[in-house]
């Protein structure tokens, strides 16, 4: 008789947009390793004080044909019911130091995937990092997806084999459309977020690292409110971080046809990928174009 496959169990806290992101995500997840019949993957609890947001996860996993998950109106619980394998942490970005450290303190072990960014300031990063470092038993993972894009990873391919020579400079800019509307507003507020920089160019920060293969040693930013909103105080959106053999800006401005734009210059040559879509907002409607 085969023996029986293993069984991961997945427990999301946070049910809005990108809980029920993840939701699909795992849905797929559970068809692809099904089929390999070593391993399967459910979804066996929702959390979240919202109850539209829980009524609606539980609407998306009966559409894509998963058993009903249990729900929970706090992370407390779902972690005492001993239902959960691996916790995925989508909640607003100033819960998470909180959740975080309950997850990893708690006396079952619980992998983590968590949303970007990990906390909203460096003192909780840094805290969270070292809770985790104490607890051998469980991986923690911060989701930064930009850099599994298919484009983007074959960008990565490219520039680390080292054919086209040395990074010298990388540049990205981004024509943001504004920010979706999401439970209460709480990404409109940089108390909530932890600001422009962490809550969306975080993501380029990631890539910047990865493409360099370096850590920052020095750091500058600037920005301006040209048209609307001029009342209001804002962090700056133009930065710049010199790294070891390597300089590199991030420029975030208003929306336009093209998406994102990632330059490299190499030291022979140069690498420009451009993600394009509709004016509509809608990141599912983008396509990429790369020039070598």
């Amino acid at each position: 008789m085969a023996a029986a496959a293993a069984e991961v169990r997945y427990g999301i806290v946070g049910v809005g947009m990108m809980g029920r992101e993840h939701l699909h995500n795992l849905a797929h997840l559970a068809a692809e390793v099904g089929r390999e019949q070593s391993v399967k993957v459910r979804v066996t609890g929702l959390a979240d004080p919202h109850q539209e947001s829980l009524r609606l996860g539980l609407q998306l996993a009966d559409e894509l044909g998963l058993p009903a998950p249990q729900t929970f109106s706090g992370h407390r619980e779902l972690l005492d019911s001993g239902l959960c394998d691996a916790v995925i942490v989508s909640s607003p970005n100033m819960t998470h130091y909180e959740i975080l450290m309950d997850i990893i303190s708690h006396h079952q072990p619980h992998h983590i995937l968590v949303e970007k960014p990990l906390c909203t300031t460096v003192q909780h990063c840094k805290k969270v990092i070292e809770a985790a470092q104490q607890r051998p038993d469980i991986i923690v993972q911060v989701g930064l997806e930009y850099r599994y894009m298919p484009p983007v990873a074959k960008l990565v391919d490219i520039v680390k084999s080292g054919t086209l020579g040395q990074v010298r400079m990388v540049a990205v800019r981004e024509h943001r459309f504004p920010f979706l509307v999401k439970v209460n507003n709480w990404n409109r507020f940089n108390c909530n977020s932890g600001g422009t920089l962490v809550e969306k160019c975080c993501h380029f920060f990631d890539l910047m690292r990865l493409f360099a293969a370096a850590n920052p040693v020095r750091v500058m930013a600037s920005g301006a409110i040209d048209v609307n909103h001029k009342d209001e105080m804002y962090e700056g959106k133009n930065l710049i971080m010199a790294l070891v053999g390597c300089l590199i800006s991030a420029c975030l401005l208003k929306e336009v046809e093209t998406s994102k734009k990632f330059l490299w210059l190499v030291t022979l040559g140069r690498v420009k990928l451009l993600f394009l879509r509709a004016l509509s907002g809608l990141e599912r409607e983008r396509k990429a174009e790369m020039e070598l």
